[in-house]
């Protein structure tokens, strides 16, 4: 095994990593980490559609074709410098044949800052090299660039959701949004630390839901919904916030984002292993629930993302379609596979009414 700054040497090495600022490869360095793979580990297959480029760092590897072609990738070599069997659905089996050591990076997040960081030069919009390196000044950008959200967009989405942000002063105990309010906002933490907090009816004083700090975003709910705040945000700390307002949150980030399937498309992905999952309060299902769905009412959803199968597809639904598509952008910002039932819960009940009943939906 090779030392850490060996590491880095090879990977800036690297294609096309190699094409990125000092800053952008430093701060990308800083989000991944080196996995030890031992001899006869089958590191990918053929058909394999994952979304990683993975480079191989130290020791040996064998790529097996399904014709019996064989080809050798030996750590430092140059045909070492290029993601392994990059292209998908992937081509070949990797089998390591030496003790190895790999690093995986999200593929579109490399693109991505790569797209960025040129179209900034050339359009004046935000730069690496513009900021403060030093301070950790774009650290929220990375947070931000690899939210699934943002992998998934089209670079030039991303690129025009930074350059439409503006930025907002604010100081220690400043309320951001509050519980009640009109959408009107979609906001990302550059700088500081606030918290979220919601009202219960009944209850003396208002509830923490969460801590959020660098990177972190809220407002979507709102705006994805076209319902009230459901919670108030409030600093705990002076700082600066990134905001976009909410008709370029819909044109930028909304309306790419969101998957939708039908009804008879989601009875179909239920028989393929999804899961159906009901976003209204506890009430609502279980007076009127399919059997074998998952409650989590869409106000606990941030919380209550633990209780989620991180591999797992979900149907995301409720009576309009309202409520889920909100929950969908959230699971989706969180990096979970997630669609709206197109519609909403009635048609989805026709095609399960009568059918027996077992832990999981069978349409």
């Amino acid at each position: 095994m090779i030392t850490e700054k060996a590491i880095l040497e090879r990977l800036r090495s690297c294609v096309p990593l190699n094409s990125l600022s000092q800053e952008s490869f430093q701060r990308l360095c800083g989000e991944v980490s080196v996995e030890h793979i031992p001899t006869g580990t089958r590191l990918f297959s053929i058909g394999d559609e994952d979304s990683s480029s993975i480079y191989l760092i130290s020791g040996g590897l064998e790529l097996l074709s399904s014709d019996g072609g064989k080809s050798t990738i030996q750590a430092g070599k140059d045909n070492a410098r290029y993601a392994l069997a990059n292209l998908k659905p992937r081509r070949y089996n990797g089998i390591v044949r030496d003790p190895a050591q790999v690093v995986r990076i999200e593929t579109n997040l490399v693109d991505k800052l790569m797209v960025w960081e040129s179209t900034s030069r050339d359009s004046g919009g935000l730069v690496v090299d513009e900021f403060d390196t030093d301070s950790g000044d774009n650290d929220w950008v990375m947070r931000l660039l690899q939210k699934r959200v943002f992998l998934d967009l089209p670079a030039a989405h991303v690129q025009e959701v930074l350059n439409r942000m503006q930025e907002l002063i604010v100081r220690d105990n400043d309320t951001i949004i509050r519980q009640g309010d009109p959408g009107d906002y979609y906001y990302v933490i550059r700088e500081g630390r606030c918290r979220v907090l919601r009202s219960v009816p009944g209850a003396t004083a208002p509830q923490v839901l969460a801590e959020l700090s660098v990177g972190d975003s809220f407002g979507e709910e709102a705006l994805v919904s076209r319902n009230p705040r459901n919670a108030t945000v409030a600093m705990l700390t002076p700082g600066r916030l990134m905001r976009l307002a909410g008709k370029d949150f819909v044109e930028l980030l909304e309306q790419p984002v969101l998957r939708w399937v039908s009804p008879k498309e989601a009875a179909q992905s239920v028989k393929e292993g999804a899961l159906l999952l009901d976003v209204r309060t506890e009430q609502e299902h279980t007076h009127n629930k399919i059997r074998g769905s998952i409650n989590i009412p869409l106000q606990r959803l941030r919380e209550g993302t633990g209780k989620l199968l991180p591999n797992a597809r979900y149907i995301c639904y409720c009576d309009t379609q309202v409520r889920s598509s909100a929950a969908v952008f959230l699971l989706r910002e969180r990096g979970y596979d997630a669609s709206v039932l197109r519609g909403g819960l009635a048609r989805l009940m026709d095609l399960f009414r009568g059918r027996p009943n077992s832990n999981q939906p069978q349409p």
